[in-house]
């Protein structure tokens, strides 16, 4: 009877062993794969925040770069558009700057309704838009067109009308990209309402 009592213990024990070391197994192959799960997660965030910081840091170069070539750009066209002026010259006699610079059967070709009236008291600094200077500055303020918005809002039926007015050489708004660049300046101005204090950290870094 003890023998038959001992050969039923020993396959009991293996089994026992067996059950215990395959519970060890999952326990320790679970408790690995959730490990391996949180530090990938952790990594995963690690790198989101890398990236994001990555972005922020592309933006800045790139706003700083922008500011830069609006920079040189903005010489680079100012030099042009005195040479276009002297060409001129006559644009600069007192008889000519005593007038109105423009007629207003021009003026009434420009769609107001669509682009918006302002006055002198909604000006935007225009010049900020590179190929704009100074005189014509002038010559937008006399057709009507004092801010950003009225020009983020030109067709290319105004353009064309624009340039004939103030005598402009054939695609020169154009290929100053004026409509592009006060949308950007129009959305700046917006954000700088919106948030104070990155309207004082414009216009530390604006040139």
């Amino acid at each position: 009877m003890s023998v038959s009592q001992e050969a039923i213990s020993i396959p009991v024990a293996y089994i026992e062993t067996f059950v215990m070391t395959l519970v060890a197994f999952l326990i320790g192959y679970i408790g690995s794969h959730l490990y391996s799960k949180i530090v990938l997660k952790k990594k995963l965030a690690t790198q989101s925040d890398t990236i994001k910081n990555l972005k922020e840091t592309i933006d800045n170069l790139q706003d700083e770069l922008d500011r830069k070539a609006d920079g040189v750009f903005r010489k680079d066209r100012m030099d042009e558009e005195f040479d276009h002026l002297k060409v001129r010259n006559r644009a600069f006699s007192q008889e000519v700057i005593s007038e109105k610079l423009v007629e207003k059967d021009y003026t009434d070709l420009i769609n107001f309704e669509r682009i918006g009236k302002a006055s002198v008291s909604d000006k935007n600094e225009l010049q900020q838009i590179i190929g704009i200077g100074p005189y014509t500055e002038a010559k937008l303020n006399e057709l009507g067109i004092y801010t950003f918005d009225q020009i983020s809002r030109l067709t290319k039926e105004d353009i064309e009308i624009i340039t004939k007015l103030i005598k402009f050489f054939p695609d020169r708004i154009k290929n100053d990209r004026w409509v592009a660049k006060a949308i950007r300046l129009k959305e700046q101005l917006l954000e700088d309402t919106q948030d104070p204090k990155k309207k004082m950290k414009h216009k530390k870094t604006t040139y």
